[in-house]
């Protein structure tokens, strides 16, 4: 019997959430017996969660492209992973939703669309939920509780990144059973690793800051890329959902405070006919929702519903792909770009230093390439300030090499009018609205970082310390940070391409 239709028939007046908040008050409108039902009841739907926004750092999660007003993107009417999803699971009285989501939901699901699996209906080739339980346990500082009651996206998608997960054959969920102490031992696997991910979309809730990404368009814009994770919050009317419509509305006075309120699940698609978001959930095909799937609506979603919403890959390049190839073969153009020096003047402002170098075949005009510097807070492009955009001037013949400079302030504030102070990186590009076709991008950029290829602190209109030039990607530095030509490609678009 599903637990909505359960609580009806008792005649109890209480509602689920009402009940987790004033849970003495079910004893005045329910026997002892019904009362003590649905107490295990609830208890059951609290461990049903599991997601903890308070441990998610958004400031340490790399974001992707919003395309909130870009209308050169033509968006079909509907999309759907469903065919390519898993069957729906039931993570049972485990706070492990986060697991569910991303490793037996998302992962299972990218792998058989990229065609590494032939199915996802078969254990051996799921993604284990448990398996990525304990690895984020025993891999990632606080990453996954003792006791199974909750976890964030952010662990979840780095172990797999680094460790890769077992699959359910061999990391079961036997009769929803499973080890949540400390002696649990992870079970990677490097032949199933997660290539990639971005944060898509973020609310002032969870950054403690501002707002990024969230609205109908651009998070549909990321589905027609592949499927999506959510962070929600969840009120009653959701809790007990047993329907094909879509849920518009909760009440909010329902939400329990707490992480328990708070739950991960899988976006699998969106239908404008129906104004809505498909959703996957953990909580079995039977006892709730629609088969276990539900509704969202649009407005609903991005206002009230969800927390976060993540994507990711397979291909570790993935992110890089927006200007095409980074090998152009063919046209005889190709610019090298090497920083020799960023340092402070005596009136407070900076100068920067670079060679530019033609290693190609053809001779190039310089007044028909752009150079352009950014700089930007860590893991976040779009918090930026464009410190220079200019072009550089002559014609650099094959084999030769000139010198420039751009002498730059740090502004008290960003493109965006938020105050610049924290941790930053600066970013260096020859050529990235790809005005000269050059053959190889990677050899025009580079990252100006604090000491080991860490940002640097900005602290009232000053860099703190020195700064050093990095001429290969962050990628290969610090897991999960931004690729040099996956930043031409944000660059292009700031530079009006």
């Amino acid at each position: 019997m599903k637990i909505g239709n359960f609580i009806k028939k008792t005649g109890c007046k209480l509602g689920i959430a009402a009940v987790m908040a004033s849970p003495l008050a079910l004893h005045t409108s329910c026997d002892e017996d019904t009362a003590a039902l649905i107490f295990d009841i609830i208890d059951q739907l609290v461990g049903m969660m599991g997601y903890d926004p308070n441990q998610e750092d958004v400031a340490d999660e790399n974001t992707d492209d919003d395309f909130t007003n870009d209308d050169t993107q033509k968006l079909p009417s509907s999309r759907s992973w469903v065919s390519y999803a898993p069957p729906i699971g039931n993570q049972g009285q485990y706070g492990t939703c986060v697991a569910w989501a991303t490793g037996y939901g998302l992962k299972t699901t990218l792998n058989r669309i990229d065609g590494k699996i032939s199915s996802a209906s078969s254990a051996a080739n799921q993604t284990s939920p448990i398996a990525l339980w304990h690895l984020m346990y025993n891999n990632t500082n606080g990453g996954a509780s003792r006791n199974c009651g909750g976890s964030s996206f952010d662990p979840a998608f780095k172990v797999m990144m680094s460790y890769g997960v077992e699959t359910m054959d061999k990391k079961p969920f036997t009769n929803q059973k499973m080890d949540c102490n400390a002696s649990a031992s992870g079970m990677g696997n490097l032949n199933n690793k997660l290539g990639d991910y971005r944060l898509v979309a973020y609310t002032s809730e969870l950054s403690g800051k501002s707002a990024y990404g969230m609205s109908a368009r651009n998070i549909k814009y990321h589905l027609n890329q592949g499927p999506l994770v959510v962070g929600a919050k969840l009120g009653e009317r959701f809790m007990r959902w047993n329907n094909s419509n879509k849920i518009t509305v909760d009440d909010p006075e329902s939400y329990n405070g707490g992480q328990h309120a708070y739950h991960a699940m899988m976006v699998v698609g969106y239908d404008d006919s129906k104004g809505a978001f498909r959703l996957q959930n953990s909580w079995g095909a039977s006892d709730w929702g629609d088969n276990g799937y539900i509704w969202v609506d649009y407005d609903f979603f991005v206002k009230n519903f969800a927390f976060g919403v993540w994507s990711a890959s397979n291909d570790p390049n993935h992110y890089s792909g927006g200007i095409g190839s980074t090998l152009r073969a063919g046209s005889g153009n190709d610019l090298a770009l090497t920083v020799k020096s960023d340092k402070q003047n005596a009136d407070g402002t900076r100068t920067l230093k670079f060679d530019i170098k033609n290693v190609g075949s053809q001779s190039v005009d310089l007044e028909e390439c752009n150079v352009a510097l950014v700089l930007y807070r860590k893991k976040h492009f779009h918090e930026k300030a464009v410190l220079s955009k200019e072009t550089a001037a002559g014609v650099l013949n094959s084999g030769e090499e000139k010198s420039f400079s751009i002498t730059y302030s740090i502004p008290a504030v960003d493109n965006d009018g938020y105050a610049v102070s924290g941790d930053y990186y600066m970013y260096l590009s020859l050529d990235a609205k790809d005005e000269i076709k050059d053959e190889d991008l990677t050899s025009n950029f580079a990252f100006i970082t604090g000491a080991d290829s860490k940002p640097f602190e900005i602290l009232d209109g000053e860099i703190g310390g020195q700064t050093y030039a990095l001429h290969e990607d962050l990628s290969g530095k610090i897991l999960g940070d931004y690729h040099g030509v996956e930043l031409f490609h944000r660059l292009a678009k700031e530079l009006g391409k």
